[in-house]
């Protein structure tokens, strides 16, 4: 921490004669917080979380080229953020773009935090009454091969056709995830999960080889990775919108942001 071990010290005492409240047990050898000193340290983190974005607003206001914080999961930025990253210097010019990629789960959680502005998501369901939510996109979640796959030859898979083929997901944290390991339970079968991870380009490599199979978004078929999309039998789809808080000081900006967006084709050269 840079800070010397008496002022740490006195500081604490400080806090405690404040509060009236201990905040750690002392032994020798060591301390630990105690339940009053738990119950600070997590009021703590959200006044951090609080300053940060103080921060962040009052340094925006400031300046004359704007940042909009942006997340979006590895698929949908593989598909919209060419297009969007084309079209923004015409449109914003006077705006930037802050990319961070995630999983729908984190991503909300980085919204609620204050630490993106706005952000896609993947949902079939009515997202938080707090959230402003713009549809964008409605995608299809395909099975996938390589080309030199035997089952490349199959016009649609049930989740009994995959019962003993090696997979590689998504983490847990993805929407895509979820979905799949709902529609194999569905069918009372245990899918063989070799590997998750967060890395789109692992999942794309391991599957061209032939070394596993997978799930991504049909539309990505355009892109042509040696891969064959296999629709499932009961096709399961993700709708796509753009999500941000209603209280947030951006929000006549995120909505014309989202507007431009939602006007975008995604298969435009």
């Amino acid at each position: 921490m840079h800070i010397s071990q008496p002022s740490v010290s006195n500081s604490i005492k400080d806090l405690e004669e404040e509060f009236g409240v201990k905040l750690f047990n002392r032994f020798h050898g060591g301390m630990e917080p105690t339940v009053h000193g738990d119950t600070l340290f997590a009021l703590s983190k959200d006044i951090l979380s609080k300053l940060e974005q103080t921060k962040h607003i009052m340094s925006e206001l400031g300046r004359e080229n704007k940042i909009i914080r942006l997340g979006i999961p590895p698929m949908i930025g593989s598909l919209f953020l060419p297009p969007v990253l084309k079209s923004m210097a015409v449109v914003f010019p006077d705006i930037k773009l802050h990319i961070t990629e995630s999983g729908r789960e984190e991503l909300l959680k980085k919204l609620n935090d204050g630490l993106v502005d706005i952000a896609f998501i993947p949902h079939n369901e009515n997202l938080n009454l707090n959230l402003c939510v713009k549809h964008v996109a409605k995608f299809e979640i395909a099975f996938c091969v390589s080309e030199k796959n035997k089952l490349s030859e199959k016009s649609t898979v049930s989740a009994k056709d995959l019962s003993d083929v090696p997979l590689v997901l998504f983490d847990d944290t993805f929407f895509q995830t979820e979905k799949i390991k709902s529609w194999f339970s569905v069918s009372n079968v245990k899918p063989d999960i070799i590997l998750q991870t967060g890395q789109l380009s692992t999942i794309k490599s391991l599957i061209s080889k032939n070394i596993a199979s997978g799930f991504l978004f049909k539309e990505m078929s355009v892109l042509n990775d040696g891969i064959k999309f296999i629709p499932t039998c009961s096709k399961i789809y993700a709708d796509i919108s753009l999500v941000w808080k209603k209280d947030s000081y951006l929000c006549s900006l995120m909505d014309k942001f989202s507007n431009f967006v939602s006007k975008i084709n995604v298969f435009d050269d």
